[in-house]
């Protein structure tokens, strides 16, 4: 699905996630996260031990919430963009281990990148994108 600009602009930011996924039960299973937009897609990294990773491995539906101050003053508190889609592995070893720094790199800052392929070097990282399928944005 092609974002429309404000929506991408809002995306842009470093702004946190929360990725919903699906627990075996049906339950919904919701963490705070890093993210990235890649092309029109939603890209997120995680451990191959994580509850998420198992849920989107065994039903890769999944939506993501970011929220946070955008345009109008009034509107900034409930500000948000809700993308549902379907998840898909892109990267393992050094290659989502390169996409976690860069994530760190995008939130904390270019002087992270070392700290970060230290502390994350020794996990067993996997990157995921989310083909967007439907776009919900508020306040934008």
């Amino acid at each position: 699905m092609k974002l429309e600009p404000p929506i991408r602009a809002f995306l842009q930011e470093p702004r946190y996630a929360v990725l919903a996924t699906l627990n075996p039960s049906g339950a919904p299973h919701l963490t705070e996260m890093w993210y990235d937009l890649r092309a029109d897609e939603i890209v997120f990294n995680t451990t191959e031990e994580r509850t998420k990773k198992r849920n989107l491995e065994r039903d890769p539906r999944a939506s993501i919430l970011v929220s946070g101050r955008h345009g109008d003053p009034v509107w900034a508190s409930v500000s948000y963009v809700r993308a549902d889609g379907v998840a898909r592995r892109i990267a393992t070893g050094n290659e989502a281990l390169e996409d976690i720094v860069a994530l760190s790199i995008r939130y904390d800052g270019p002087g992270s990148a070392e700290s970060a392929r230290r502390t994350f070097a020794a996990m067993r990282r996997v990157t995921y994108a989310l083909a967007i399928e439907r776009v919900y944005p508020k306040g934008l």
